[in-house]
């Protein structure tokens, strides 16, 4: 319903008119929808789930055993039901639709006869009770169980040890498909000496259902180092320096969350019948229905890996005024499953499945922390935080003949694409002479965007698209928390901001000669030949690409994300509030979203569907303001 918001026209309808009747957009009922009309015949549907969650836990302290030792045990069972279509049904509630021609005033009546008896249309209640179901598909179980023995240990005040190691293993299923598994045997050891320096290796044999026994189970291990400078002897004569501590951290680690379950099994279909005749349409077909293949399986599907690399060290300064930690990382993700491969037509079917991607993700993260105490009563503080991650795709199986803007290496994930413009036609001349596009051509008009001919072959077609801009994840976050606290009274603001993004953002004006005009700015004329945006189009269809990279936006963003103003009233300051009974009373006001600054054309952040049209069900984010107190007893 939210895309009335959008699309629906001004002059389309009256939500309901006088005579009871419901408006509706008669020349194209698709580009108008009465939300208020759905909202009033509408029925209920109740979905209520019913979840039965069961966890045993065993903790054994082993100590007589051995010093330091313990052993937990932990078992799971977890199951749901999903009842839905409880409620009222209004499959058959049916009602009249009017709309009024604007210019002409002539009343077009939706429905003028009943379509069973071909008598009059008559509006009755036709709701109906509905009783309910258990969802079946949606029904979930689970069994978890894991046995795990952790080792703790100081020696001579100065070594301190610790090991785990752990197995669990994890079956799942929705509905009536086969269950899932996933085992995990798992180690960690850990060495710390004299507080200061410190070591760290861990390891684990994970194996999952997903593959074949060949590449089923895989050993993956990483390993960690860390030293507090601040404690050596060296670092005394620094008097303002409370923590200065070095880390790095180097390891490798799998992911089995591959679109797919079955990828290295050949799947077959049944279903369709042979055609014995040699032509027409009405040949015979043979009586046995067949089996075929559905999909080619490729049984050396195996784990993605990740090898990760981190250096960082943590600070604190001015006994805790100056706190932060400053990190550096990379990402490098190796055998990739990738589905959309570089194999010829004439292959006969979809290409097998296989690991063949490779992406790099790196960056830093820098956070800083600021917190003085002045007098006994106010307090300031606020918590700044910046992180850059940029990625890039290595490897994706591109054909090689490609040219290099029509491959996926080299780009970011999820790269955005755009056909870009030069300028205007300005004139017929302009146009009679411009680059031909391969659809409909002779809707060019001046006032159009010139399209870049970027492959130069002398036609405007898919080779032009071409990378544009960011991804729509951004490169650069922001946040900063500004607080203070003085005798009751505190409060704080909290700002969030992102760069390095691009968002299309698809508002188009005049679309199906629908009364919908969005604010674009100037509009293209003989007398201002560098508008804001092109000549509005009523019923000519130019080519898809007409528009160029007039709705790909600077993503880019600074949001007031929250603020709170509050007063805490305490049995001690304020006696008043243990006669009450209470030990505190917290009055406070607050507020999510609550101003943007931003080049996109509406506040949706990145809350949309689809690509960015705004026919796919965009929702803006929402603003909020709350009032409340909390009462401690």
């Amino acid at each position: 319903m939210w895309i009335a918001a959008y699309s629906n026209a001004p002059d389309a309808f009256l939500p309901q008119y006088a005579d009871g009747s419901w408006g509706y957009y008669a020349p194209n009922q698709g580009k108008a929808e009465n939300s208020v009309r759905t909202l009033a015949i509408s029925g209920v549907q109740y979905r209520t789930t019913t979840r039965l969650n069961t966890n045993f836990t065993l903790d054994q302290d082993l100590e007589k055993l051995v010093k330091g030792l313990n052993f937990r045990a932990t078992i799971a069972l977890d199951n749901s039901f999903l009842e839905g279509d409880r409620g009222v049904n209004d499959l058959y509630n049916d009602n009249q639709q009017k709309w009024i021609d604007p210019v002409t005033g002539l009343e077009t009546y939706k429905n003028s006869y009943d379509n069973n008896n071909r008598f009059d249309f008559q509006e009755g209640i036709k709701w109906t009770s509905a009783p309910g179901t258990v969802l079946d598909y949606a029904s979930y179980r689970k069994l978890f169980y894991q046995f795990q023995l952790n080792y703790k240990v100081n020696l001579a005040d100065r070594h301190d040890v610790t090991a785990m190691a752990l197995f669990n293993r994890n079956e799942n299923a929705t509905g009536s498909e086969i269950p899932h598994y996933r085992e995990d045997w798992v180690f960690r050891t850990t060495y710390a000496f004299d507080n200061k320096y410190m070591l760290e290796y861990n390891g684990a044999y994970n194996g999952s259902e997903k593959f074949s026994k060949e590449n089923r189970f895989a050993f993956f291990s990483s390993g960690g180092l860390g030293w507090i400078i601040s404690k050596e002897s060296f670092m005394e004569s620094i008097p303002y320096l409370d923590l200065l501590k070095l880390r790095a951290s180097y390891g490798e680690i799998g992911d089995d969350n591959v679109n797919g379950r079955w990828l290295y099994l050949d799947q077959w279909s049944y279903g369709g019948q042979a055609r014995l005749g040699l032509s027409g349409e009405a040949a015979p077909q043979s009586p046995y229905v067949y089996y075929r293949e559905a999909s080619v399986g490729n049984d050396q599907v195996q784990w993605e890996k990740v090898k990760k690399v981190n250096f960082g060290f943590d600070y604190g300064f001015f006994n805790g005024f100056l706190e932060g930690n400053v990190d550096f990382f990379k990402d490098t993700r190796t055998d990739v499953l990738i589905t959309d491969r570089a194999i010829p037509s004439y292959f006969g079917t979809a290409a097998p499945v296989a690991n063949l991607g490779k992406v790099e993700n790196k960056g830093y993260e820098i956070e800083v922390r600021l917190n003085h105490q002045f007098g006994q009563n106010l307090r300031l503080w606020s918590n700044f935080n910046l992180t850059h991650a940029k990625n890039k795709i290595l490897a994706a199986d591109d054909a090689q003949l490609l040219p290099d803007y029509q491959k996926r290496a080299g780009k970011q994930i999820g790269q955005a694409y755009s056909y870009v413009r030069n300028g205007y036609y300005n004139s017929w001349d302009e146009v009679y002479g411009s680059t031909q596009h391969n659809t409909n051509d002779n809707q060019k008009l001046p006032g159009n965007y010139n399209i870049v001919d970027y492959n130069g072959d002398g036609i405007i077609d898919s080779y032009d698209n071409i990378p544009y801009g960011f991804s729509g994840a951004p490169q650069n976050t922001y946040h900063a928390t500004l607080g203070f606290q003085w005798k009751g009274l505190s409060g704080f603001v909290q700002f969030y901001g992102v760069n390095n993004v691009t968002r299309q953002v698809v508002l188009t004006s005049l679309s199906s000669q629908n009364h919908v005009v969005y604010d674009e700015g100037s509009y293209w004329s003989r007398d201002n030949t560098n508008p804001d945006a092109p000549m509005p189009r009523w019923l000519s269809t130019p080519s898809e690409y007409n528009r160029a990279n007039q709705y790909m936006f600077d993503g880019s963003y600074v949001r007031l994300k929250n603020a709170e103003l509050a007063y805490t009233f305490n049995a001690i300051s304020s006696p008043w509030i243990g006669k009450l009974g209470f030990e505190s009373l917290r009055l406070y006001m607050n507020g999510n979203n609550l101003w943007l600054w931003t080049d996109m054309p509406d506040d949706r952040e990145s809350n949309f569907a689809g690509t960015g049209w705004a026919s796919q069900g965009a929702y803006p984010t929402v603003k909020r303001y709350n009032l409340g107190l909390n009462l401690t007893f």
